[in-house]
């Protein structure tokens, strides 16, 4: 069976994707231990290599800007910490850029994989041709915002959908970094409540559940160490970590009752949208 393919996409930065993404990736797996997961990343930070990698360098010196020139993306993963597979990520994407002629070459690549599971993509916080390539080619996309503004440049993500005539039910918007101690007067007594009310009222879907701001989870990501440690072993005792636990459940569900793969749809399709 193919992979199902999920993305995380934002054109706002600081709102928590590489988080989420890295840290279901953590999940899937302890939940659901005979389960592929796969993780790569068309950001340069480096983050997913920083959290998952065992060695100090990769084993095989290809990373995922191999993926474009040729060689099988099943030979670029790595097995990294928590039993996650990765690919090392790269900061030579642009260089492969004009590669990516229509919203399915980078589908194309995949279907001729031997991934299977759940692959999970993290992306640049613009709308550039990796990320509209992973778009394409999503079963599920995952949205964090965190404030109006991050729930307003969504529009723009929606509208690439409607353009290349893809379903909206498979954007689904995540609450995320929202700070629990705020409180409102009226109707909605918080962030989550306000966000979500307003992503309904513009015909968007959203996940169960957020993921709240925690200061002891923030120091995962920044401390002296220039480490990455992951929630499930440093924030089990935390709001966020039962967060996790249910959107990871949430994702087991949809791979497990949506038998069909995007990727499939994609392999049969004549004619791909143009970029």
């Amino acid at each position: 069976m193919r992979p199902y393919i999920i993305t995380l996409s934002s054109e706002k930065g600081g709102v928590g994707k590489t988080t989420v993404a890295t840290n279901l990736a953590i999940y899937l797996k302890a939940l659901c231990e005979d389960l592929p997961v796969t993780i790569f990343s068309f950001d340069n930070h480096f983050t997913v290599d920083r959290l998952f990698r065992i060695s100090k360098e990769s084993a095989n010196k290809k990373d995922i800007l191999h993926l474009f020139t040729g060689d099988p993306a099943q030979e670029l993963t790595e097995l990294g910490q928590f039993g996650v597979q990765f690919v090392p990520s790269s900061r030579r994407l642009p260089e492969v850029r004009e590669l990516l002629t229509d919203a399915a070459s980078f589908a194309r690549l995949l279907a001729a994989s031997q991934l299977s599971g759940i692959v999970i993509i993290d992306t640049r916080p613009d709308l550039d041709p990796f990320t509209l390539n992973a778009l394409f080619t999503s079963d599920r996309v995952i949205v964090p915002v965190k404030d109006l503004p991050s729930l307003e440049n969504c529009k723009y993500l929606y509208e690439f959908f409607d353009r290349a005539k893809l379903s909206r039910r498979a954007v689904r918007l995540l609450p995320c970094l929202i700070d629990a101690r705020i409180r409102f007067e009226g109707p909605f007594r918080d962030m989550r409540q306000l966000l979500r009310a307003y992503a309904i009222n513009r015909g968007y879907r959203c996940m169960d559940g957020c993921i709240t701001r925690s200061p002891k989870v923030d120091s995962l990501q920044t401390n002296p160490d220039g480490k990455v440690y992951p929630i499930i072993s440093y924030g089990q005792h935390s709001d966020v970590h039962n967060q996790f636990t249910q959107l990871a459940r949430q994702v087991l569900q949809d791979y497990r009752n949506e038998p069909a793969r995007r990727l499939g749809q994609i392999a049969g399709d004549a004619d791909p949208f143009e970029l």
